[in-house]
């Protein structure tokens, strides 16, 4: 198949999936919504949100999800905290929202690399608000409470089934799949049910971590592309890999 041929399914909710959408037609591919997940947002933590920052003297959000549900409910209110998250991309999206600088890692985009920073060594006595979706990881919230900070949780969505359309899989395979999360690829294979288990395994993936790379090997893929957490990125790499693999 040509390069203008490539057919690439995004699993991201159909929100968050416009941008990589369009990054995918302007490469001169058909990239088409698969959305195997929906973000539902939660109106009673949103509610108490404003008085949580209050409170805080740094506010970490964990994904675009949890900054684009919660800012509508931060923006009516001066915030006295600092803003963090991971991901450039992310960071970029709330200081334009914010007016602040934003602290966020470039060694790395998940909790490990935030932690890493020499901002966050001494956090003894500080105030910190996670915002983010229902369960997670508790990585982040363990580590900075361990080196004395109080720590807050503001879990303002929760994660639903969402509803792909099967024939984009079942009617001939694509060229490849985006997952951008580890709760996605476990989602899709879920969803997917044992009939087309061997054809996911069997798909190549593009995944923008590491960790979710490996999820995808314990459910059974073996071709993944690995890149750094923005969409640019991711097809980025999917253009190396298709010139390498014509």
């Amino acid at each position: 198949m040509t390069a203008a041929g490539r057919r690439i399914l995004v699993a991201r909710p159909a929100a968050q999936s416009g941008r990589l959408l369009t990054l995918l037609a302007d490469a001169g591919w058909q990239g088409q919504a698969f959305p195997v997940m929906d973000i539902q947002p939660l109106a009673a933590a949103l509610a108490r949100l404003p008085q949580q920052a209050a409170q805080a003297d740094w506010l970490f959000f964990v994904s675009p999800s949890a900054i684009d549900i919660a800012w509508p409910a931060l923006q009516q209110q001066p915030l006295k905290a600092r803003l963090a998250c991971v991901g450039q991309a992310s960071a970029g999206r709330l200081a334009r929202l914010s007016g602040q600088d934003i602290l966020f890692p470039t060694a790395g985009s998940d909790s490990e690399a935030l932690l890493a920073l020499p901002q966050l060594a001494d956090v003894a006595g500080q105030h910190w608000l996670i915002v983010r979706g229902q369960g997670g990881r508790a990585l982040l919230a363990d580590t900075l409470c361990a080196r004395g900070a109080q720590v807050s949780l503001a879990e303002i969505y929760q994660r639903v089934d969402g509803r792909p359309d099967w024939r984009l899989l079942d009617e001939g395979p694509p060229d490849a799949m985006v997952i951008t999360s580890s709760e996605m690829a476990e989602q899709l294979f879920r969803l997917a049910g044992p009939a087309r288990a061997g054809t996911l395994q069997c798909l190549l993936y593009c995944v923008p971590h590491p960790r979710i790379a490996e999820r995808l090997q314990a459910l059974g893929a073996t071709r993944i592309v690995t890149t750094r957490a923005d969409d640019d990125a991711l097809v980025a790499g999917l253009r190396e890999w298709f010139s390498r693999h014509p």
